[in-house]
């Protein structure tokens, strides 16, 4: 038992450390806001003529706008991700806690804010365009299952982003690869669709059951069974995994 609690001591003054950080988390401010500004439109862009058609219709009809929603925060919210390191590195964040705390011990804690920001993230996408279509067609159903599956969407794309920041470590380099690595999905699907469905958005989509054609793929090439799951599992720990490798062995500074 005693042997322990100094393990529990330096995790209780990491987590404090990294929760004095949330009250002034501009970075996830802005994700949020980003996320908020491109849900309006996506929302908007769907025909105010619906608002009189029968129930069933308007849900079937705006049924996409669901996954459209969680693609766009999706990569925002590793975006959040992994710019919630390479700030906090560029600004000489991590060195200080190094300098009070074990490498493992930081990584540690970091992980679950970067998912839980993410997840927040996604959150905020969702719920802005739904704001909107209840201005505008008098809403559509958001049950707790929609919003867990962005959640957890937005919790997994967090993660992802964390574990390419650490990988890539330069800011603004860490930005262009990290919207790349998910967005780049959607672009594949336009001319092949059955090798899209693997890479890691669209596996994070179909694991939490989104309606993937509304982002272009079809419905012969999507994956079933515990296959995406199976993938997405593969891709998050490489993510993280190369991540913590590169975080506990480089130089920081």
């Amino acid at each position: 038992m005693g042997a322990r609690t100094p393990g529990r001591r330096v995790i209780g003054r990491a987590l404090r450390a990294q929760a004095r950080d949330v009250g002034g988390d501009l970075v996830l401010l802005g994700a949020a806001v980003a996320a908020l500004v491109i849900s309006l439109p996506l929302a908007a862009s769907i025909p105010s003529e619906l608002a009189d058609a029968p129930a069933g219709v308007r849900d079937t009809l705006t049924a996409p706008l669901h996954t459209v929603l969680a693609t766009s925060a999706a990569v925002l919210a590793a975006v959040y991700g992994s710019f919630r390191y390479t700030v906090d590195r560029r600004d000489g964040v991590i060195a200080q806690r190094l300098m009070l705390l074990p490498r493992w011990a930081v990584l540690l804690v970091r992980l679950p804010t970067s998912a839980i920001g993410g997840a927040a993230v996604a959150l905020v996408a969702l719920l802005g365009g739904h704001v909107v279509l209840w201005a505008t067609m008098g809403g559509i159903p958001l049950d707790a299952a929609a919003v867990g599956a962005t959640l957890a969407l937005g919790a997994l794309a967090g993660l992802w982003g964390v574990g390419i920041g650490m990988i890539v470590q330069a800011h603004l380099v860490a930005l262009f690869v990290t919207s790349l690595s998910l967005g780049v999905a959607t672009l594949v699907a336009l001319f092949w669709s059955a090798g899209a469905a693997s890479l890691p958005l669209l596996a994070f989509l179909q694991t939490l059951g989104f309606d993937v054609t509304a982002v272009g793929l079809s419905t012969g090439d999507q994956l079933y069974g515990l296959l995406p799951a199976g993938l997405t599992a593969g891709w998050v720990l490489a993510a993280v995994g190369g991540g913590s490798l590169a975080f506990l062995s480089r130089d920081v500074t």
